[in-house]
């Protein structure tokens, strides 16, 4: 199976069923099935072949999913672009890239319009919504006077359906170029895992741009129906209001999200009976938010996923099996990501990428089906990454006799002060156990003595008060006291991704712009 036939296979079984909903809009999946074929035999009249790149520029919204759908039937590469993005980032993008086609949502109809004036690839402009401009074609019309068969395009398994760029907070962005056969597996071990269920109500929080979106196939394979929720700030009662009214019986966060909620005092006037699956993912939760988490959520099953743009991102999980509290075992294991997803095989490398034994920190690597062929267009960067025929996901890790991963830390996030290693994650997880803490990181900056000294970052929770002098002696009473942080600065707020993880790097640069070096 591919997953260009997902949607028609499902369609078979549940015709009627709710597929997607978003606000007052929602499409069962024959209808859904029905508008991906106009929209795909649509792309394929104005002379989309095989293999073109296709940019989306939207929020989250219906269109997103259908147009990618009506892509993976007709062989077209979906590539998303982080509506954030400022002008500068979007034509460096864009130049990578070369798409030919780009879909859009209209308030962003400026940017497209200086996108087809300065990037030679792109040929068509189709916009969601109102048509900003007499040559821009509305999305709708595109599936005007089109068939609902099913579209006559041979796709394989090795075909490319999408290409992700990751995150430039660390560079420019890198295209992760993902096929058929990764998305297909990634989705069917996704229903496996989760132990999803036929009436499963999925909530979606994540922005489409994130490859979160490909891991939520799982939910098409499996029939469930999918709400929506536009992306922008995370407010706690929106969430909490789509989790009641919507029945919804599994969702995703990312720790900070799932803080907030837990942070909200009008919690308790909503109906969340029907959850019995918090996922969460994309940031290190520390295990004194998890705790809290299990408390407040008792009826309803944890699972971490980990994993990357790169690998699928379904790697590792820490099922809900593996989420208690019963005994010191079962406490140090909640700080671990969990054992491989059931198609992925994971090595603990030295810097020789020589296997290490059981215990000892080392790069993690993991080798599967479902990870990335490379980068788009950049050879040398996808030979390194694939070195051996495992990927180097870049994280110091360690694994237990059990074959729990531990995460210990991003290689470019540790920290040398003195010759000595300290791994951000460590500080960061004694800060989230003290009361007084709502949100911490820890970051290297310069010291003219040791090299470089440990900060900490802090957030306080509304109403209480403490000193960074307390809470490096808490540190101090809690861990090596060469770990504990030098420094301390309170901020009201951190910054963070639109997938809501902290950005280290943006700290941390506030700190090293005057150096030469930033290690």
């Amino acid at each position: 199976m591919l997953i260009r036939d997902m949607l028609r296979m499902t369609t078979s079984r549940v015709p009627n069923k709710e597929a997607l909903v978003m606000e007052e809009t929602s499409l069962t999946y024959e209808q859904l099935n029905s508008r991906v074929n106009r929209l795909a035999h649509g792309m394929l009249g104005m002379s989309l072949r095989k293999g073109d790149r296709v940019a989306v520029l939207t929020h989250n919204n219906i269109e997103y999913y259908e147009t990618y759908l009506a892509l993976c039937k007709i062989g077209g590469v979906m590539v998303p672009f982080n509506n954030l993005q400022r002008e500068k980032e979007f034509y460096r993008d864009f130049e990578y890239i070369k798409p030919r086609f780009i879909f859009f949502e209209s308030e962003f109809a400026s940017m497209v319009e200086k996108l087809m004036a300065r990037i030679s690839s792109l040929e068509k402009a189709i916009c969601i919504g109102p048509a900003a401009a007499s040559d821009h074609l509305p999305y709708e019309s595109l599936m005007e006077g089109q068939n609902d068969q099913e579209p006559d395009v041979e796709v394989k398994p090795d075909d490319l359906m999408s290409i992700f760029l990751t995150s430039g907070t660390t560079g420019n962005p890198k295209g992760v170029m993902r096929t058929q056969h990764h998305n297909a597996l990634n989705a069917m071990v996704g229903a496996i895992e989760l132990g999803l269920r036929p009436d499963d109500r999925v909530l979606l929080t994540f922005p489409f741009y994130h490859v979160t979106l490909e891991d939520r196939f799982c939910h098409i394979l499996r029939g469930n129906t999918i709400v929506i929720r536009k992306e922008g700030s995370f407010r706690a009662p929106d969430v909490l209001d789509l989790i009641s009214r919507h029945r919804i019986s599994v969702c995703q966060f990312v720790p900070t999200m799932l803080n907030t909620l837990l942070q909200d005092e009008t919690i308790d006037q909503y109906d969340l009976s029907a959850l019995r699956l918090i996922l969460y993912a994309a940031a290190p939760m520390p295990v004194a938010l998890l705790k809290k988490a299990m408390a407040r959520f008792p009826t309803s099953g944890f699972m971490q996923f980990f994993g990357q743009t790169e690998t699928g991102p379904l790697t590792i999980t820490l099922r809900p099996e593996d989420h208690r509290m019963e005994t010191e075992q079962d406490l140090q294991r909640l700080a671990s990501c969990g054992r491989p997803a059931v198609h992925f095989d994971v090595r603990i490398v030295d810097e020789m990428d020589q296997e290490i034994p059981r215990g000892e920190v080392g790069e993690l690597t993991v080798r599967g089906e479902a990870m990335t062929i490379g980068y788009w267009e950049l050879p040398e960067e996808s030979e390194k990454l694939l070195t051996g025929g495992w990927l180097h996901t870049g994280d110091f890790a360690r694994q237990d006799e059990d074959g729990f991963i531990y995460i210990v830390d991003r290689k470019n996030d540790m920290i040398i002060s003195g010759g000595k290693n300290i791994y951000p994650r460590e500080v960061e997880e004694v800060l989230y156990s003290h009361p007084a803490v709502l949100e911490a990181t820890i970051i290297g900056v310069p010291d003219p003595h040791w090299g470089e000294s440990v900060k900490a970052i802090v957030v306080l929770k509304p109403g209480i008060s403490t000193t960074a002098e307390e809470l490096i002696s808490f540190c101090k009473e809690n861990m090596a006291s060469y770990k504990k942080p030098s420094t301390i600065e309170f901020r009201d707020i951190l910054p963070k991704s639109p997938a809501g993880k902290i950005l280290k790097r943006v700290l941390r640069d506030e700190f090293w712009k005057e150096q030469d070096r930033k290690v």
